[in-house]
């Protein structure tokens, strides 16, 4: 069964519209892409497809958004579940405008096909094995979910299940569910008793067969850097524009920023934990 996928975007541009081109013709038959665009920082982007209204998908997660100041930094969940409850499909893949691969996209998506967990993203770790992560101190759930299996991950590409998005939404009117969506959103997966499987990397949570495939970072450090798919440096070009700056091949690379002038070189390259 074709699964579903949200180009998530707050820019639009010819070099942004070619990478999403370029994605469409390489998973065509694996997944069916929607470009997302959201320029504001709410939880209500424009797609060609309805969706339930946010604030009453998860009011509690909305209204904290909304005193936050918008979706970024911790609250892109407050828009993507309710995008993912509009498509009723099984699984829906949501992934970043600044998110690229070296290689040919159906490497990822076709092997990924095969696995059916509810929470499928990168870079899952406990709060023991990442104690240094600057997210920590917002993070909270209610009495009922043990500390000790607080997880995080990093959410540019991921996929979810709709079964698991619908008890996500659900376990967020529970006001003690606070913090960053890196973390609600697998700790909720765990706590819930869904399956949740790392895309690849080094960590616990990587199938053996993937140990080592699609991309390379470092969990401890807070710009996951060094490695592919990071936080911290940027890219200024996609793999299809300038394939021989990408030295390494098949593999996922994070952030690409293609000419989005809200970002300077300062910002982009930050020395110092977000938040």
């Amino acid at each position: 069964m074709t699964a579903h996928g949200l180009f998530l975007s707050h820019v639009r541009s010819a070099r942004v519209d070619r990478a999403y081109l370029r994605l469409v013709a390489e998973t065509a038959g694996l997944v069916r892409w929607h470009f997302v665009h959201n320029p504001t920082p709410g939880a209500h982007p424009t797609t060609t497809f309805s969706y339930p209204e946010p604030a009453a998908v998860m009011p509690g997660r909305y209204a904290s958004m909304l005193a936050h100041g918008g979706v970024q930094d911790g609250f892109l969940d407050t828009a993507i579940v309710p995008l993912v409850l509009g498509l009723r499909a099984q699984h829906v893949w949501c992934m970043e405008y600044d998110v690229d691969y070296s290689g040919n996209w159906t490497e990822v998506f076709g092997e990924l096909a095969s696995d059916d967990a509810d929470l499928l993203t990168s870079t899952v770790a406990t709060r023991a094995e990442t104690p240094d992560w600057s997210k920590w101190p917002r993070a909270s759930a209610p009495p009922w979910v043990d500390e000790g299996s607080f997880l995080r991950a990093f959410h540019p590409l991921m996929r979810l299940s709709r079964s698991f998005a619908q008890s996500y939404a659900l376990m967020m009117s529970d006001r003690d569910w606070q913090g960053h969506y890196e973390s609600t959103l697998p700790t909720a997966a765990l706590a819930s008793g869904a399956r949740i499987a790392d895309i690849g990397g080094h960590g616990s949570w990587t199938p053996d067969e993937r140990r080592g495939r699609f991309y390379l970072n470092t969990p401890s450090d807070y710009r996951l850097s060094p490695g592919t798919l990071v936080w911290r440096p940027h890219r200024s070009h996609y793999f299809h524009e300038r394939p021989d700056d990408f030295g390494q091949q098949r593999l996922l690379h994070h952030p690409v920023k293609a000419d989005v002038e809200a970002w300077s070189t300062a910002t982009m390259n930050a020395e110092r934990p977000p938040g």
